[in-house]
């Protein structure tokens, strides 16, 4: 009787052990290994900044390539900003804190945009990607501009000139 008590007791002593493990873990995985919120996982984004969100981490590794080999790294606690500007591309990122997070990919969508405003004779690049822009007119091709995101240009404004624009590369 006396060893079958000691049995139950010793049983009871191992489920408690392995609870407080459980507890132990999941806390450390909880309140230490960096979780990554935004942008998600293969997300595709329309816009060229990216407000981060993630927690248990003040240092993010943002690079164009899996392997990490120049990666960006930032530093939340010394920028106090949380919003990010990109090129068009896609990009990789993880967070660093006691440990690092797993591996995330996201894409910034080339957006092209050109605004033609004929009352302040100019053109404005109004997407987010540089552009090629080309000028025909009756005689042919006038001209050619590389015009910057948000960048206007100065033209002539008359029905016989047309402007094209298209993603520098």
């Amino acid at each position: 009787m006396k060893n079958k008590k000691a049995i139950s007791k010793m049983s009871k002593m191992i489920i408690a052990g392995q609870l407080i493990i459980v507890i132990g873990i999941f806390s450390f995985m909880y309140f230490f290994v960096p979780s990554l919120n935004y942008p998600k996982n293969n997300q595709i984004i329309d816009e060229n900044t990216v407000d981060f969100k993630f927690r248990n981490a003040n240092v993010i590794l943002i690079d164009d390539n899996k392997d990490f080999s120049s990666p960006r790294e930032i530093n939340f606690n010394e920028i106090n900003v949380s919003k990010i500007w990109f090129e068009p591309g896609t990009y990789y990122w993880k967070a660093v804190g006691i440990v690092e997070s797993d591996l995330k990919e996201f894409t910034i969508n080339s957006n092209l945009g050109l605004e033609l405003d004929k009352e302040n004779k100019t053109l404005k690049n109004i997407g987010n990607t540089i552009l090629n822009i080309s000028m025909e007119d009756g005689s042919g091709l006038s001209g050619l501009v590389i015009l910057d995101v948000s960048v206007e240009y100065g033209v002539e404004v008359d029905n016989k000139t047309i402007y094209r624009g298209e993603q520098y590369e």
